[in-house]
């Protein structure tokens, strides 16, 4: 197997029977669903269909708009009667569209000399998972598109509290560099910075669902309504 490092750019080589020992091991920290009930395809879509009912009873409660309603859950609502829609509109995605994952090699984590001589199952390694097109896949984005305002939103009175992804990180790194170049060219004495990163490991995983909603109520209290006023209207 021929893989991408992760960060530093360089290229590992692995022996199959090595590589398909490393997934193993790191699949081994999920939970199986027990499916023994349902069928995996039955599971997924019981899913599907309760999300699809919690969105139905938001814009029951007037909490949702109509154009809304369509390309989340492929339904329409007319004199209080809900009724799916055929056509590419309201298409639904099916449960059988397969998820990948690999091992991403962190080869930037090990100096050069000891890269040379280390075992291949010793390179810490991040598992990477993704699956596209799936039963919740119209969910998940509607949700991301309502929370993400907020998050951002919520983060403002801290400097770069919000951070999406490690690219976002990156740049605003840059961004502080190139203000600091400029601070030091003018100033007297020279400022002192320090930057602080800390690796948090499967931090959103590791929620518990509480703890989540207590997050997003706070949120939801602390920000001025003002500010929320374009999250509400694309609801409501």
């Amino acid at each position: 197997m021929i893989c991408r490092a992760d960060k530093d750019g360089k290229i590992v080589i692995v022996n199959y029977d090595d590589y398909d020992a490393i997934k193993t091991r790191e699949l081994q920290q999920f939970e199986k669903l027990d499916v023994s009930v349902y069928g995996s395809d039955t599971y997924l879509e019981k899913v599907r269909k309760d999300c699809n009912e919690l969105v139905v009873k938001l814009h029951a409660i007037g909490e949702l708009k109509d154009e809304l309603l369509l390309p989340i859950t492929g339904m329409k609502c007319k004199n209080n009667t809900y009724r799916k829609v055929n056509g590419a509109s309201a298409k639904y995605f099916r449960c059988d569209t397969p998820v990948y994952s690999y091992p991403l090699f962190k080869t930037h984590k090990l100096t050069p000399e000891n890269l040379l001589n280390v075992d291949i199952k010793e390179i810490p390694v991040r598992l990477l998972q993704s699956a596209g097109n799936i039963s919740t896949s119209r969910i998940t984005a509607f949700l991301e598109f309502i929370l993400k305002p907020i998050s951002v939103e919520f983060c403002k009175n801290c400097p770069n509290a919000f951070c999406q992804d490690s690219r976002q990180y990156i740049g605003d790194l840059l961004m502080w560099k190139d203000r600091l170049t400029k601070k030091q060219e003018t100033a007297k004495p020279k400022p002192v910075f320090s930057i602080v990163a800390a690796d948090v490991k499967a931090l959103c995983p590791s929620l518990y669902r509480d703890t989540v909603t207590k997050a997003l109520e706070c949120a939801w209290r602390s920000i001025p309504a003002t500010a929320l006023r374009p999250v509400k209207s694309l609801l409501n």
